[in-house]
């Protein structure tokens, strides 16, 4: 069963991407930097996933991954928050979290390591950003404001919330199911292969719905 969760992983990541490449150049704001994000986990999964097979560590890929997405993520988050939230606050948090990230894989968890403080960190942080966003799309002006992209921008901040809420407990725990039983670890990314495809199904879906004006 694991190689078929896997594979599956795989695809959604190579079908999320198709459609990103196809239609970037017509997405609108907040989904160009989804599409970045998207791009970025593609990036990442192929080389990773070949050493993994083979055998090869490959945390290291997770230590680049993690401040970048971040970056990423909090801009999504800029432009989705925009006229609610001050900018330069996330700007400052973006910058601070990087520097501790950077600081964590050289002098605390190398990386050849699993990387769970800055892991953990990023997702508490990014559970934060998109429950302020369902807030945020509770309120009649910010739902008239972002009428045309309202579906879309919940289902994008669905994945993104499923996908790091439950991120924070695997991650959280990384260390005791890496130190403790090999069959635990395996089942723990098995685990996480599940959330990662619900979270790019849901970014696919996002995408899908938006409005034709915005994509055609």
């Amino acid at each position: 069963m694991s190689w078929l969760v896997f594979f599956a992983t795989n695809v959604i990541i190579l079908v999320v991407s198709a459609y990103v490449i196809v239609f970037y150049s017509k997405l609108y704001q907040e989904f160009r930097v989804i599409g970045v994000y998207v791009l970025l986990a593609l990036a990442i999964q192929i080389p990773s996933y070949l050493m993994g097979v083979n055998q090869m560590n490959n945390m290291f890929f997770l230590h680049i991954y993690v401040p970048s997405s971040f970056v990423i993520l909090t801009e999504f988050y800029k432009k989705s928050l925009k006229g609610f939230i001050n900018s330069r606050w996330l700007d400052l948090i973006s910058i601070v979290f990087v520097l501790f990230s950077i600081l964590n894989s050289i002098f605390i968890q190398s990386i050849d390591t699993f990387n769970s403080y800055a892991l953990t960190l990023e997702c508490l942080l990014i559970v934060i950003y998109s429950l302020s966003l369902f807030i945020l799309l509770l309120n009649s002006t910010a739902k008239d404001e972002k009428r045309s992209i309202l579906g879309s921008l919940l289902w994008v901040n669905s994945g993104l919330f499923i996908y790091h809420t439950i991120n924070l407990f695997l991650s959280y725990f990384g260390d005791l199911l890496t130190t403790f039983s090999s069959v635990n670890f395996r089942l723990s990314w098995i685990m996480h292969s599940f959330i990662y495809i619900a979270q790019f199904s849901c970014i696919l879906i996002g995408l899908w719905k938006l409005p034709k004006k915005l994509i055609s």
